[in-house]
């Protein structure tokens, strides 16, 4: 059941069923309906959310924050407590752009940017799974944070876009440089990561006065490209303590031709997140 609760914003409302959240890390899950002062930002341009963009939105809204899924299209299905809003509040629909494998991952690049610019608070990705409660995110950095990655050979860093937090965005930020960069790139020249991980790298490297925080690979990105979807699904697969969150790399899921509706085994790393976090036992 969706509720107008603000502007072009609805609220998928909790029905009577719930399920035990089990336990699965020492981290404390915040009591459901309680709404803390982050908002966190998403984006699905058109159609049906799967299993696992519902995931990485439950786990957002049961960790405290308010979760904010701004799309194009006319969605109805979301998880419990997040609020629909029509994304063209942020951009108009003539500046939707695909990569040329179909991809919306440019055009996301620029409306993080752009909706964090004109909103603040928290940026993920939906294949991003949170386990940090907002009030620890708030206590980490006060004035926000960027995040890094491991790349793809497991020895060197780079910034990566998947979460960005940004409390108070101002003329000059991080963010707003890379808005100015985005907003002006002839998108028929766009390569997969210019205006993303690249861009943002760049920024670190050369602007060091205006980046915000900057947190070590474990915090959002725990796991390698190279090791998704694969190591999702191992049973023995385990989080460093200092994980907040865990990136899935949705694009490594369809480069291995792999359904993100299928059955992920119980125990595994998936599995274990799906019990503490979906709103239906559908893992």
């Amino acid at each position: 059941m969706l509720h107008k609760i603000k502007g072009s914003c609805f609220r998928a409302i909790a029905g009577k069923d719930s399920i035990p959240l089990a336990k699965f890390c020492d981290l404390p899950i915040a009591p459901i309906g309680i709404q803390g002062e982050i908002t966190t930002h998403m984006l699905w341009v058109d159609g049906e959310l799967t299993k696992l963009e519902r995931l990485s939105c439950s786990s957002f809204v049961k960790n405290g924050y308010r979760v904010r899924l701004w799309t194009y299209g006319d969605m109805r299905d979301v998880p419990p407590g997040v609020e629909l809003c029509d994304a063209r509040e942020i951009l108009p629909d003539n500046r939707i752009f695909r990569y040329y494998n179909g991809s919306y991952a440019g055009f996301s690049n620029l409306f993080r940017y752009k909706v964090l610019c004109m909103k603040g608070g928290l940026w993920a990705d939906l294949d991003v799974v949170c386990m940090l409660p907002a009030s620890e995110l708030q206590a980490k950095a006060i004035d926000g944070l960027i995040v890094t990655e491991h790349k793809m050979d497991g020895l060197q860093h780079r910034v990566n876009n998947n979460l960005i937090y940004l409390p108070k965005p101002k003329s000059g930020d991080m963010i707003d440089l890379a808005l100015a960069i985005s907003e002006r790139y002839e998108t028929q020249k766009l390569r997969w990561g210019d205006c993303g991980p690249r861009l943002l790298t760049m920024l670190a490297r050369n602007y060091p006065a205006v980046i915000p925080t900057l947190m070590e690979p474990n915090f959002a990105n725990p796991l390698s490209p190279a090791a998704c979807p694969r190591k999702l699904f191992k049973t023995a697969t385990q989080l460093p303590k200092s994980a907040g969150f865990l990136h899935c790399y949705n694009e490594r899921w369809r480069k291995k031709g792999i359904d993100k509706n299928s059955p992920w085994p119980e125990s595994s790393l998936l599995g274990r997140l799906a019990k503490r976090y979906l709103p239906e036992r559908i893992y």
